[in-house]
């Protein structure tokens, strides 16, 4: 029989944060998010069933609804000198004997004078939106120092051997972990080199990634891939 897992509000916490990331970077649907986080922040007889949307409808709902809040929002803009459109100053009103159509031209000149103001302060409001939207948006990719860090693809490796690679070789590498059965089904994303898993992929997925002149076969282990991401993946 078996036990139906019930997360306390940590592991929920825990799980749907680290699957915000993954989803968000692009690459997961929400449900292979939700199966990459449980591999990464729960032990083995906490994880849940996911084999299909069924399996955790709420779940799915909630990630979604965090991914969307979690994308950075566009800073107000703000300028330099604050515009400010000021109403005309209130007319005192003048007895005159003076022909009704000359007070029409002073109605007429003073609401020029008006809309010759709006305009300019709207112009100059515009011109500060236009700067502030051509600004570059900020790269998570790139160091302080201002250098892109190299993107590589690892696929085949389990979920403990995802979390270590991440935590070891983040500032170095934009890493990127998938599966054997979901990189077997997707278009692969670009990278500076695709990094194969020998002892877990098949034959079918290493054909389809010899098409890429960049790709490495790993014939190793852990202590392998680590060996060429301290070498030889320099290079790159």
């Amino acid at each position: 029989m078996i036990t139906k897992i019930r997360w306390n509000d940590r592991e929920r916490d825990e799980v749907l944060r680290t699957a915000v990331h993954y989803y968000n970077k692009g690459g997961y649907t929400a449900l292979a998010a939700l199966r990459q986080s449980q591999m990464l922040v729960l032990p083995a007889e906490r994880r849940r069933s996911m084999q299909s949307h069924s399996a955790v409808p709420d779940l799915l709902k909630e990630l979604k609804v965090l991914a969307v809040k979690d994308v950075p929002r566009r800073k107000e803009v703000e300028t330099t000198t604050p515009v400010e459109i000021m109403p005309p100053a209130p007319q005192e009103v003048v007895k005159t004997d003076a022909p009704v159509d000359l007070v029409d031209q002073l109605v007429n000149s003073i609401t020029q004078r008006f809309i010759l103001g709006l305009r300019e302060s709207l112009q100059i409001a515009v011109k500060e939106l236009e700067h502030e939207f051509k600004v570059p948006k900020h790269n998570p990719t790139y160091e302080a120092a201002g250098t892109k860090l190299p993107k590589v693809i690892i696929i085949g490796l389990l979920g403990d051997q995802v979390h270590l690679i991440l935590k070891e070789f983040s500032d170095r590498y934009d890493v990127n972990c998938i599966d054997t059965d979901r990189a077997m089904g997707m278009t692969p994303p670009d990278a500076d080199a695709y990094l194969l898993m020998k002892n877990f992929i098949n034959h079918p997925l290493y054909h389809k990634y010899q098409a890429f002149p960049n790709h490495v076969l790993i014939d190793g282990g852990m202590s392998t891939l680590r060996m060429w991401l301290n070498t030889k993946g320099k290079d790159l």
